[in-house]
């Protein structure tokens, strides 16, 4: 094995940090008749309606959480603080004593101190960013298969090798809580999930760059779990899910999303996408891809859509959702609990949401 083939770029900056990961995917759907290692349990899972139209209110996030009002954006901190951002906020993760933030258009990202001063480095990126799973490391992808990562020292970027693509690539999970080489503890290094237009790959801080099995893109990953799709047809897709490199089960009803705190859950979106947004979220089990609870719209659609779905905690999701001319954050619970996170707002389909969450 050869050393790291990667590139210490040091910047002014505290704890800067681009998003990127990529060695935990998420997988999509796959049918329960699926052949393969493991199939999902089919059985009726809990079935809650997402109404969220009269809500009581409950605690504000405990996560990082973005609002825009009167043409001015700001990120709310976990401590009550509140950072000015642009107003063309696509993403953000904390990270160090500021944030990581990317544009919508332009898709640009760079780190931004606490009091919203902007670090000296400015990347020209993919859309996404890529968070370790203790929020230690951040990634993001460029053109041309480049892969940069801002980690817990806030002062130091390091870019690593080269993934294949030519176009635009996205970072999806970072496995590793330190990319610098024998570091610390632990110090192992880390490792990045990148979707380029047609395939996924990863880079390691060993400097090894190659496919992730199995994947034909990721969507989501947690420490030793990745998942992703496996197929796309004009019905959907089919994912699978990994441990260790290895499937667990495989579904055609699911995109999946983001994986719990704790690894036992991981959000399933559908495996189709149309209309407006999404209309059913379902929470499965990781370790079997057992559906354990569904919030779904009423079928004449008079019910919420949902965007920005975020594991909270372990026994919590964020999502942003629009519900009759009304933005809010939601809390969900696997139990089936609805909450107003941040109270309803008016607004339009027709203009974005004024709420985004931070990436985990």
């Amino acid at each position: 094995m050869r050393l790291p083939s990667m590139t210490i770029v040091r910047t002014a900056v505290l704890a800067a940090a681009t998003l990127a990961l990529g060695s935990a995917l998420a997988a999509s759907p796959a049918p329960s008749s699926y052949a393969g290692t493991e199939t999902p349990t089919t059985r009726a899972a809990a079935r809650t309606l997402l109404d969220v139209s009269d809500l009581d209110k409950g605690a504000p996030p405990s996560i990082a959480w973005s609002e825009r009002r009167s043409g001015r954006t700001v990120i709310h901190g976990t401590d009550g603080s509140t950072t000015p951002v642009s107003n063309r906020l696509g993403q953000f993760a904390p990270m160090g004593s500021g944030y990581v933030v990317q544009t919508r258009a332009g898709r640009l990202t760079r780190w931004v101190g606490a009091d919203g001063t902007p670090g000296r480095g400015e990347w020209r990126t993919g859309y996404g960013l890529a968070v370790s799973p203790q929020g230690q490391v951040v990634a993001f992808a460029g053109r041309a298969g480049r892969v940069w990562t801002i980690d817990q020292a806030g002062d130091r970027v390091f870019r690593f090798n080269r993934v294949p693509v030519t176009g635009p690539a996205r970072a999806v999970a970072v496995t590793g809580e330190n990319c610098q080489e024998g570091e610390g503890d632990p110090g192992f290094g880390c490792s990045i999930a990148v979707n380029g237009p047609r395939r996924a790959f990863y880079t390691s801080s060993h400097g090894i760059v190659d496919t992730v099995p199995h994947l034909r893109q990721t969507t989501t990953g947690r420490g030793r779990w990745l998942g992703g799709i496996t197929s796309v047809s004009d019905f959907g897709t089919c994912s699978a899910m990994m441990r260790d490199w290895r499937v667990r089960w495989r579904t055609c009803d699911n995109v999946l999303s983001d994986i719990s705190t704790d690894n036992r859950h991981v959000l399933g979106t559908p495996a189709y996408a149309d209309g407006f947004g999404p209309q059913v979220l379902d929470i499965l089990s990781t370790a079997d891809g057992t559906v354990v609870r569904t919030f779904a719209a009423s079928r004449d659609g008079s019910t919420a859509t949902y965007f920005d779905e975020v594991w909270e905690d372990a026994a919590h999701v964020l999502v942003v959702t629009y519900q009759d001319g009304e933005w809010a954050v939601v809390r969900l619970g696997v139990d089936g609990s609805m909450e107003y996170a941040v109270a309803p707002r008016r607004g339009s389909i027709d203009t974005r949401s004024p709420f985004h969450l931070q990436t985990r």
